[in-house]
């Protein structure tokens, strides 16, 4: 029996880009360390940023020699590992449809619940809220199309599942209700949170406060500022 590869991951802190594939590798039991950027360069992301491929993050590390770098990358190499890459290439090729339309909300959600503040967060707070509906709808569509839930396949989860839940949690902390009108996304959300290690992983990671004035987490009981730069 293979092993499994020394996991390192790269990024900063931020619950934005790495999010999904944590939760991958916390629902399979898939060991990995977590590092962030000034920890594994020793020295600020200013300086380290030429030395990183590409100049961004965030960075896996395999067996501390390959490095895979671009996010979606990540998430691809991780899926077979966790169990969540489809066996079927039809039904792989559509999960991963699903998938990149989740990753398409980033822009601007992510950095307005992690970074934006004051007036630059309201402008696209509200830009995202006028549009997120429509998506939203999408999405709800797409559940009931292909398959009687709660996920987008059935009973399992993929990796786009991770990535969905993500990005509609951030949608969430913008606005408690957004999800209220649409039951397949809001039974895809309780369901996955009920997932074998999904539940204490959500539990434990670093609470995401004051967003929009001055976004910080809390790690090991102390408030830290969110940030992309360390």
């Amino acid at each position: 029996m293979k092993s499994q590869p020394n996991i390192r991951l790269i990024y900063f802190r931020l619950r934005a880009l790495t999010e999904a594939a944590q939760m991958m590798m916390h629902y399979s039991n898939l060991k990995y360390s977590y590092e962030m950027s000034l920890e594994f360069f020793k020295k600020p992301w200013s300086e380290a940023k030429k030395d990183a491929p590409f100049n961004q993050l965030p960075l896996l590390i395999v067996d501390n020699k390959i490095h895979i770098w671009q996010s979606n990358s990540i998430i691809r190499y991780l899926a077979p590992l966790t169990g969540t890459m489809p066996k079927d290439s039809l039904m792989a090729a559509q999960a991963d449809a699903i998938f990149e339309s989740t990753h398409a909300l980033f822009s601007p959600l992510n950095p307005t619940v992690n970074v934006f503040v004051g007036e630059q967060h309201e402008t696209h707070k509200t830009q995202f809220l006028n549009s997120f509906p429509t998506i939203l709808n999408n999405f709800n569509r797409q559940l009931e199309k292909l398959s009687d839930g709660p996920f987008f396949f059935g009973e399992r989860p993929y990796y786009c599942d991770f990535s969905a839940y993500h990005h509609f949690s951030l949608a969430k902390i913008l606005d408690p209700n957004i999800l209220d009108l649409h039951p397949r996304v809001n039974q895809l959300m309780n369901e996955f949170e009920k997932l074998p290690n999904i539940q204490h992983y959500l539990e434990t990671r670093p609470e995401l406060i004051d967003v929009g004035i001055a976004p910080k987490m809390i790690v090991n009981g102390k408030k830290v500022k969110t940030t992309s730069e360390s």
